[in-house]
């Protein structure tokens, strides 16, 4: 065996007696011993380095490979978490990871069991609320919902509330007032998503020469914008070129 041989045999060694001493999953021992260096990697990666650094990018990062190779990961540990303590803090939990996953049949009863108690009104959880009936396709529900939010908390603000709002408008076909919500939207959204889905729906209208403005802007924006945004925003930066380079061609 060779000096790197040994080496790996090593590191594999201690980092399987390392998952066994901290509780951690079976299946790691089967990634660090089946593809030794591969696997070593990702276990320092994603269990030993976020455990010796507080560092909020690792601990992402490999929240994200673990993700990837466990999707349920994280649901699970949720569930586990309610069946011992059934808290209103442990329902959104579970509820946010029912939303992620797409299971929002899942979702609503345990937001609806929290709403049902003093947090009737909360509109952080009216919006959960809303995001979970616009996941399972009840657009009048998520209107409703988020009707209630603002009635009660006039004060409130949310970007992602209203553009959950705006979509759920267009899904019924009431264009005109999709069109007047996204216009807002294209002003206040943080991000291009809400200028794209307002050239978008100004497209379907047959109103050409304003969604091309809309496109442009997108595209002149984010072309100064730093290199950060760009990677964040680059499915709609790509729908707006798209969307462009189409309505050129009539």
């Amino acid at each position: 065996m060779t000096f790197l041989g040994i080496l790996l045999f090593i590191v594999q060694a201690a980092f399987a007696v390392h998952a066994i001493r901290s509780g951690r999953e079976t299946y790691w021992l089967f990634i660090i011993m089946g593809i030794p260096a591969l696997g070593c990697a990702l276990y320092f990666f994603t269990q030993v380095l976020p455990d010796s650094r507080n560092n909020y990018t690792v601990r992402k990062t490999g929240n994200q490979l673990l993700k990837a190779i466990d999707p349920e990961r994280e649901l699970r540990a949720r569930k586990d978490d309610l069946a011992v303590v059934d808290t209103v803090e442990n329902r959104l939990k579970l509820a946010d990871e029912y939303i992620e996953a797409g299971q929002y049949d899942e979702a609503i009863p345990l937001l609806q069991k929290s709403l049902d108690t003093t947090h009737e009104n909360d509109p952080y959880m009216l919006q959960k609320m809303a995001q979970a009936l616009f996941g399972k396709q009840d657009y009048q529900g998520t209107i409703d919902t988020l009707e209630l939010l603002i009635e009660k908390n006039p004060d409130f603000q949310s970007h992602h509330g209203h553009l959950l709002y705006a979509r759920s408008l267009e899904a019924l076909d009431r264009t005109d007032e999709a069109l007047e919500e996204y216009k807002a939207l294209a002003i206040s959204y943080p991000g291009e998503e809400g200028r794209v889905r307002y050239a978008q729906l100004l497209l379907e209208t047959n109103q050409t020469d304003k969604a091309m403005q809309v496109f442009e802007d997108v595209l002149a924006r984010t072309k100064r914008a730093p290199k950060y945004y760009v990677k964040k925003e680059k499915q709609w930066i790509a729908i707006a070129r798209q969307g462009l380079k189409s309505t050129n061609k009539n």
